[in-house]
């Protein structure tokens, strides 16, 4: 029988090993720099981020100040206290397994655990999933992360991590949004998605924007005019301020759209003003008596005289 509540039973093949000094330093590392782990939330989802309420209490210290265990006495008194959480049993064994995969110099042991133990592949998947995130393994995260027979866990905690620490496997962030489909509850994760959209699609940050409601829509569609007008210039910025002008904006998006770029916050941006002109030359507006307009009248941006593309535009619809 094979006793997988038995720590010296499942790590008999070195009962004294400990973690080495460079897993520890990693994983200290991979904190500090992603502020938890989801082997945190997984623990504090245990009950195991209590402190004990008394000393005979061993097996509720507090675990995530356990992990990484730096002896072997950590590392027992860790598989002690998940072990002895009060959950079932395939939660403690998926908990187990991700600790495992820590140790894998063990000839596999983690994959002989699940073996052993018929962990249900869905928690095979996650806890491996969970595992590649927190060591920074973002690709074969995503992998496991979008198998649809997970239940969605902790995916607004994914995809932030994904947004910040992610930016070396480009559209890895966009790809978990558009696979899962977080419900990004809590506002700092949809304005990091926001964000990282707008630099990339102003097309697809738009329409982002629009499904986020009313609470914030406003905010984001300004935002979504301050990038549009900020960081790359040349055909580049070009291309993205056309990019902008050319969406089906709403009434309501028109008003907003006109007073943030010539009145509000965003009049100081870098051809704001020509985006509101251009946007009301392409919708056939007069911009005649408009002050900050009238002052464009036969300027030139680029070598293009406003005037001479509104004659021109005029000409070829008549």
């Amino acid at each position: 029988m094979y006793d997988w509540q038995d720590f010296g039973f499942v790590f008999s093949v070195k009962p004294e090993y400990s973690y080495p000094n460079k897993h520890v330093t990693r994983i200290a590392q991979q904190r500090t720099k992603y502020g938890q782990l989801f082997i945190d939330r997984v623990l504090t989802n245990l009950g195991l981020s209590k402190e004990p309420r008394k000393k005979t209490d061993e097996a509720h210290v507090l675990a995530t100040r356990l992990y990484p265990p730096k002896t072997n006495s950590d590392l027992r008194k860790l598989y002690q206290a998940i072990f002895q959480s009060k959950v079932q049993d395939h939660q403690q064994q998926a908990v187990i397994y991700y600790l495992l995969q820590d140790c894998n110099e063990l000839n596999n042991i983690s994959e002989n655990f699940v073996e052993k133990v018929s962990l249900p592949p869905k928690y095979r998947i996650l806890m491996c999933g969970l595992w590649c995130m927190d060591k920074g393994y973002f690709r074969d995260a995503l992998e496991q992360l979008t198998d649809p027979s997970l239940t969605p866990t902790f995916t607004d905690e994914i995809l932030h991590v994904l947004v910040k620490h992610g930016e070396a496997d480009e559209g890895i962030a966009q790809a978990y949004y558009n696979t899962v489909s977080p419900p990004l509850a809590d506002d700092k994760v949809a304005v990091a998605y926001f964000s990282l959209l707008s630099s990339s699609s102003i097309s697809e940050a738009y329409y982002f924007a629009q499904k986020r409601g009313s609470t914030r829509y406003k905010s984001l569609f300004q935002a979504l005019l301050v990038a549009a007008h900020s960081g790359q210039t040349g055909e580049q910025g070009a291309s993205r301020a056309m990019e902008l002008i050319n969406q089906p904006f709403t009434e309501e998006e028109e008003e907003w759209f006109e007073d943030f770029l010539l009145r509000g916050e965003g009049s100081h941006l870098s051809q704001a003003k020509d985006s509101v002109l251009m946007r009301r030359i392409a919708t056939g507006k007069s911009y005649e008596g408009i002050g900050a307009l009238d002052r464009l009248r036969g300027h030139q941006i680029q070598g293009i005289n406003w005037d001479d593309v509104r004659v021109s535009m005029a000409k070829s619809v008549s």
